[in-house]
């Protein structure tokens, strides 16, 4: 035993030798006096330990199943979200409350129920069994910020963030009322009548086919291993890219000469379901083949636990992140990143920081938890599986379908298909089942109960006995109950089972699980027993902390203390240690890396004691030079090691003299044209105009005429909002709001329209005045310049001599009016103006006027 307690504290005191020092405010401020750290870091690392870092995100917001607004914004502060009131409140038209002295009263819905909110006090009344506190909500610019939870039981039934597609679907408590969404269309339907503003949004369009990305990696392995050394090499290349309107993966050995993978996958499809088509080599002649069709959550159960999975681009590292601190890190494989790990488990958010290989970070939001497969009113969930086997030389087909009935109820059924032995032999055992979903709450208590049976099909042998399973879940705040009871088939181990679920969250920090499983078998005997698991989450400045203890249903226990220290901006440590009460099993690992960045080295490394192993140390470090020279090291106590150097290079197949890009990522291919019918539309008649300055993703290009203006590189699901800068005098984009989003697939077409821009210039002519007169008269008249909708544009006052100008028009209809505001027995001028684009000379529209027998008269025709 002394042996393991010296082994820990050596982990500890390399673990606090680097990594320690408490980082006061301080601490920071002296930094920063003596320039050693830049007044970004200061102001980073200030906000932070003063708990005040906010990240604001805006997403889509659907109220009642109906679009609302794509920028409703979302600030997470201390790991938690938090909605704008006042912003919601906008967004539904909901003027029906009154604030005045940080208490805000409101009536709500067809019955104008009174809700009153004091932010002073921390008091709520007009809702039972909410817990309003201060704690729930802060304020800034006038407004209220209120937490996710409490937000929702103030004013919704429900509420679902999807981070993936920035999409916040809320179904409100109270009806909106029918006059405010008349109204509010209405009021939409004239902004986009006036065309005041234009939005441009642009994305992929599937295609065909188009060249994607390679990656080139290619090693030398030199090993040890019992007394003999080896070498060898290996290399890979792997082409990403649209193909038959999808996203085509395949890796192909080049020294074996042969592919192992192929996958074509087609994200974003109906209700956020995805298709996979994958192939994998087993041996040298057999492909296993699979199809897959489900809806895209991140993660999947696995008994009882959860593992997350997500589509990453080729090459990348991704991080996963819990409270900050990062748990764990896994390289993709063929596309792909999975997580098993102790940390994740339900009712939990998660963050996946994913680094691509050309030093872009992508982050995608995974919340786990018990959905039950819950459906809104009118929604499918599909999973259709069907793959080969080899062993049996037969298919596994499995289909499941979620149907939601109404808001509260979701029918579901299923079917499976899978080879099984009998009697040595390799049959097809077929199930159909349905499933029977309800969903409520008991005032603001969820709750949900679940009834299922199924039926073998095929063969005979087992169609003795049908099951039957039930569950009812219930959540009190912060303790969730569930009871499970099933009846079970020939087809299962177990004939009758009865579990009881405890999770109780007291506290942020101390999570307590108790499972309690009564089972039967069809001999008659019977197995009882629980399970316990207790947890504390404890944040030590940059050190999240995990101390966990488990007594399974074998009596059997297990301690684990984890570590994660979330370093300064690039520098992250994990320190993991698990032994069971019998003391003989002690796992330990320390862990650094630097996340990912351009143009330098990225490096990790870690050790780890292990006495399953016959080698009870191991030792490894990774490196990566300016994403194309790799280095790894491996080696372990006995003298055995492994090192492999070589080139690791993605190139973009479109222009391989790039020196890097990331595999899942979309090209945008620029035209700036010259709109000369104002219609917003790329027309035939129109030319490519060059000399606009564009930047997206953090790079600058300037068109070309009469030529396409290519980026590359830009990440997929990001969206990126950009203004060109038109750089021609007389030209320019006028009242227009441009964003694009990659979702793979073919590239994205980005037409951007340039106003041509015109002027009206004139002269208000008088005679037989004196100088003072003519001054005096100019003083009170007023140039206008109207759109079609009678707004007021643009106005004017001539000068001493009687001359205006106005710019700024584009392409249109308008109206002149020349006014005399100060004598109105002077009858104004009033004309129509058709402005057209005839060439670049004629842009300036020439109006001159003069005052006779009390009215403001046109001299000449207009030009």
């Amino acid at each position: 035993m002394g042996e393991k307690l010296l082994i820990l504290f050596l982990f500890l005191g390399i673990f606090t030798l680097n990594f320690g020092e408490d980082i006061s405010l301080e601490r920071i401020e002296e930094l920063y006096k003596n320039k050693t750290i830049s007044e970004d870091d200061y102001n980073f690392l200030k906000a932070e330990l003063e708990g005040t870092l906010e990240e604001k995100h805006y997403f889509s917001l659907f109220i009642n199943r109906n679009w609302i607004s794509d920028k409703f914004p979302i600030i997470y502060k201390n790991d938690e979200a938090y909605i704008s009131m006042f912003h919601f409140f906008k967004e539904i038209n909901f003027r029906n409350y009154k604030i005045n002295n940080e208490r805000i009263e409101m009536y709500l819905g067809r019955r104008m129920e009174r809700v009153t909110l004091n932010f002073r006090t921390g008091e709520i009344t007009g809702l039972e069994k909410t817990n309003f506190t201060k704690k729930g909500f802060f304020k800034k610019d006038d407004d209220y910020y209120i937490r996710y939870n409490l937000f929702r039981d103030i004013f919704l039934n429900a509420i679902d963030v999807d981070h993936k597609r920035t999409r916040i679907s809320m179904s409100t408590r109270y009806a909106t009322p029918q006059e405010i969404r008349r109204g509010l269309k209405l009021s939409q339907e004239e902004l986009e009548k006036d065309g005041l503003t234009n939005n441009f949004y642009y994305t992929n369009s599937r295609k065909l086919i188009n060249l994607g990305y390679m990656r080139f990696n290619f090693d030398k392995t030199f090993t040890k291993s019992e007394g003999k050394k080896d070498n060898d090499w290996s290399g890979i290349l792997e082409y990403q890219g649209p193909f038959l309107y999808g996203n085509l993966t395949t890796e192909y050995d080049v020294k074996e000469e042969t592919f192992t993978s192929t996958s074509l996958y087609y994200p974003n499809l109906l209700h956020n379901h995805f298709l996979e088509l994958r192939g994998t080599k087993v041996d040298n002649a057999y492909w296993e083949k699979s199809i897959l069709f489900e809806k895209d959550k991140g993660y999947f159960e696995e008994g009882k636990n959860f593992i997350i999975r997500e589509n990453v681009p080729i090459g990348s590292r991704v991080e996963l992140i819990y409270l900050g601190a990062t748990i764990d890190i896994q390289h993709e494989r063929n596309g792909l990143v999975e997580f098993k790990n102790d940390e994740i488990k339900n009712d939990r958010e998660y963050t996946l920081k994913i680094h691509t290989k050309d030093g872009q970070i992508i982050t995608k939001i995974i919340k786990t938890s018990d959905d039950f497969n819950q459906q809104n009113i009118g929604e499918f969930q599909y999973r259709l599986y069907s793959s080969e086997e080899k062993s049996s030389n037969k298919n596994i087909f499995e289909t499941e379908v979620y149907y939601g009935f109404t808001d509260h109820i979701t029918l579901g059924g299923k079917y499976y298909k899978t080879p099984e032995t009998l009697n040595d032999e390799y049959i097809y055992l077929e199930r159909g089942g349905g499933e029977f979903i309800y969903s409520n709450h008991i005032k603001t208590y969820p709750y949900t109960f679940v009834l299922g049976g199924e039926k073998i099909l095929t063969p005979k042998e087992f169609q003795e006995r049908d099951t039957l399973e039930g569950l009812f879940q219930i959540k009190f705040d912060n303790i969730k109950f569930r009871y499970e009871q099933g009846s079970y088939s020939e087809y299962y181990t177990n004939h009758k089972s009865n579990i009881f679920l405890v999770e109780y969250n007291p506290w942020d920090f101390l999570r307590l699980d108790y499972t309690y499983e009564k089972l039967e078998d069809f001999d008659g005997n019977k197995d009882r027993g629980y399970t316990f698991e207790g947890e504390l989450t404890h944040n030590f400045g940059r050190i999240l902390s995990t101390f966990s203890f488990e007594k399974d249903i074998d009596y059997t226990k297990r301690y684990s203390l984890n570590l994660y220290y979330t370093g300064y901006r690039d520098y992250s440590v994990r320190w993991n240690n698990s032994i069971t009460e019998a003391g003989d099993d002690l796992e330990s690992m320390l862990s650094l890396y630097n996340r990912t960045t351009k143009n330098g080295i990225d490096y990790s490394f870690d050790i780890s004691y292990n006495e399953k192993d016959k080698e009870k140390f191991t030792f490894r470090i990774s490196l990566d030079y300016d994403n194309w020279f790799s280095f790894d090291a491996f080696s372990k106590d006995s003298g055995d090691y492994e090192i492999s150097a070589g080139i690791d290079r993605i190139v973009d197949l479109k222009d391989i003299t790039r020196p890097l890009d990331s595999m899942d990522s979309s090209r945008a291919e620029v035209i700036t044209y010259l709109d000369i019918n104002d219609n917003n539309k790329f027309d035939i008649n129109e030319p490519k105009i060059g000399n606009v300055e564009v930047e997206i993703n953090n790079e600058k290009k300037i068109t070309r005429l009469n030529k396409k203006t290519y980026f590359h590189g830009i990440p997929n699901d990001i969206l990126y909002t950009f203004i060109p800068k038109v750089r021609r005098p007389g030209y320019d984009i006028i009242n227009s709001k441009f964003s694009l989003k990659g979702k793979g697939g073919g590239d994205i077409e980005v037409l951007i329209p340039i106003k041509p821009l015109f002027s009206l210039s004139g002269n208000l002519h008088l005679e037989n005045l004196t100088e003072e007169e003519k001054i005096d008269v100019y003083d009170g008249v007023v140039v206008k310049i109207k759109d079609s909708h009678n707004i007021i544009l643009n106005s004017t006052l001539p000068d001493q001599f009687g001359y205006y100008d106005i710019s700024g028009l584009t392409v249109g209809d308008y109206t002149l009016e020349i006014t005399s505001f100060k004598n109105t027995k002077i009858k104004p001028l009033i004309i129509p103006l058709k402005v057209k684009y005839i060439d670049e000379k004629t842009k300036v529209i020439i109006v001159n006027s003069t005052i006779k027998d009390n009215k403001i008269i046109q001299l000449k025709e207009v030009k």
